[in-house]
């Protein structure tokens, strides 16, 4: 082989070696401002990847040491804003910091007081969950074609989810408390391959519109 064709193929083994070492580590997950549409929620970013934003703007990233917010006006190194405050929250999780609502402790569980989408890794091991365990409740699913209602005991906030009740990827279910009559509408999406760490979690659940599981997400990743 020529010497020019071992340079050639030397350089793109680099270039292959170079852009491996580049790989995004960091998801935008929330944005808001003027500059929102140039960070939109998903968008992947490398740590040395420079933020421009303008005032009024605040971006929150999430990387492997959790969830944090920029805020404009200024310019910021990915890398270097693990300190910045994250206070870009919803009301919802304002209150679950305060203590007044508890938090979710798993964003793939079934949350019976949110509808929506809801995003689902494991189908064998989905579980519901419930903010307030303290009565006993009964708890009527329909959907699939089938209904089941379950009796949920005192004192216990999550319960797995029947195994007689398909969980089909596509299909709305209704989540029911006959006694309180509050009720949830969920639709699922099953993941054909569950992701392993929070950032592929995150990508998952922005790509399908999970955004009451990805809340979740964010809030327990997030760095005070």
């Amino acid at each position: 082989m020529k010497a020019t064709g071992l340079l050639k193929i030397g350089a793109a083994a680099l270039a292959l070696t170079l852009s491996s070492a580049s790989v995004a580590t960091v998801l935008v997950v929330r944005a808001a401002g003027p500059s929102a549409k140039v960070y939109p929620p998903g968008k992947a970013l490398p740590d040395d990847a420079k933020i421009q934003l303008r005032p009024g703007d605040s971006v929150m990233l999430l990387n492997t040491n959790g969830a944090r917010t920029l805020r404009g006006p200024g310019t910021f190194t990915v890398a270097d804003s693990g300190g910045a405050a994250n206070t870009n929250r919803r009301a919802r999780f304002s209150a679950m910091r305060s203590g007044d609502v508890p938090l979710n402790p798993d964003p793939w569980n079934v949350d019976i007081t949110q509808s929506g989408k809801l995003c689902v890794a494991r189908p064998s091991q989905l579980t519901l969950w419930r903010p307030q365990k303290t009565d006993a409740i009964k708890l009527t699913i329909k959907g699939g074609g089938s209904e089941q209602t379950l009796d949920w005991a005192a004192g216990q906030d999550t319960i797995a989810w029947p195994v007689s009740l398909p969980v089909t990827s596509g299909a709305e279910y209704q989540i029911s408390q006959p006694d309180s009559g509050d009720t949830a509408r969920v639709t699922f999406v099953t993941l054909a391959s569950p992701p392993t760490d929070a950032i592929g979690s995150a990508q998952s659940l922005i790509a399908n519109g999970c955004d009451n599981q990805l809340d979740v997400l964010v809030e327990k990743s997030s760095i005070d």
